[in-house]
């Protein structure tokens, strides 16, 4: 009974990963069309009745974008709830925000009616919170390495990312950021929220005007126009992130023999800087935010340590650009 339960699962799981993979296109054509504006009406947090407080255009505005293994803005893993915990006690003075679900061009959480198989995903999200792991809990990864293949598309990159942009944006403007204030604003993205960092930041360079740094924990990135609006990119790789790895074999784009490129082009311009850091994997307790203990140090704090002395270069540097 039990196995033939888990086969019917399984089935189901396999034909919403299917057809998810096939609608990945339809999702960002369907935002573009405008015909999901009433739901991201509905699932966009209202926006603040009090005015915001006017801002030091040094001051520094943080943007957590979680990795592929996200439902929502509102959830993510315990283990990078403790960095953002960290983050926010170093950088008191800064603004950071972890609300984004970087997987949708609308932001439109997983959870969120209406969706196909949003069942699937309530389920999958139970299995995730009592910590079990299992085939069906990798749904999630496997639907948004689609969108993070939609957001590195130059077909469909440039629109997905654009509604990114805008996600992100908002929730900026609720943060109190001021448009025209020029401040700094730094993006950490976490595996695939690594290619939307860039992706998004030709939107919000035209937008908002001020000096965008990307900071990828485990990025698994393509050579995306993005980076011509970056002043910095900073990719921290594991050595022992196999994930990552990806990005360098399947975007033939980042390989050295393509020196025109954009990833070769702000590689020759000192714009992106590789950090190693061994050992370290792409996740759980070997990752990058695991917590469990090793030579006296969780991987969290070691990724902390990592974040901090990059951002402690950011806080107030030169705006101009």
């Amino acid at each position: 009974m039990i196995s033939t339960i888990l086969l019917v699962a399984l089935s189901l799981g396999g034909i919403a990963l299917l057809i998810t993979a096939a609608l990945s296109p339809i999702e960002t054509l369907s935002w573009w069309a405008g015909w999901t504006e009433e739901e991201i009406d509905e699932e966009s947090p209202p926006h603040p009745t009090d005015p915001a407080p006017a801002h030091d255009e040094n001051r520094l505005f943080v943007v957590y974008l979680s990795g592929i293994a996200s439902l929502s803005g509102r959830f993510i893993l315990p283990r990078e709830k403790a960095f953002i915990k960290g983050l926010e006690q170093r950088f008191p003075e800064a603004t950071i925000i972890d609300d984004v679900f970087p997987y949708s061009p609308a932001g439109l959480p997983l959870l969120a009616s209406p969706r196909l198989f949003d069942r699937v995903w309530r389920f999958v999200q139970r299995i995730k919170l009592e910590g079990r792991s299992t085939i069906l809990s990798m749904l999630i990864n496997m639907r948004n390495i689609f969108q993070v293949m939609i957001s590195a598309d130059h077909r469909y990159g440039p629109i997905f990312n654009q509604g990114a942009a805008t996600v992100i944006e908002a929730a900026l403007l609720r943060a109190g950021y001021e448009q025209g204030s020029r401040a700094p604003i730094t993006i950490i993205g976490y595996s695939g929220g690594g290619q939307v960092a860039i992706g998004a930041s030709t939107f919000l360079k035209n937008r908002l005007g001020a000096p965008i740094d990307v900071i990828s924990i485990g990025g698994v990135m393509a050579s995306d126009p993005g980076l011509h609006f970056l002043r910095r990119l900073t990719h921290i790789r594991g050595a022992g992130d196999r994930f990552e790895k990806i990005g360098a074999i399947v975007f033939p784009e980042r390989w050295s023999v393509m020196a025109h490129s954009e990833w070769n082009a702000a590689k020759r311009d000192g714009r992106i800087t590789i950090r190693k850091m061994e050992p370290m994997s792409h996740a759980g307790i070997r990752g990058y935010f695991g917590l469990v203990k090793f030579d006296g140090i969780t991987n969290n704090e070691r990724t902390l340590d990592e974040v901090t002395d990059i951002l402690s270069t950011v806080i107030a540097p030169s705006t101009a650009q």
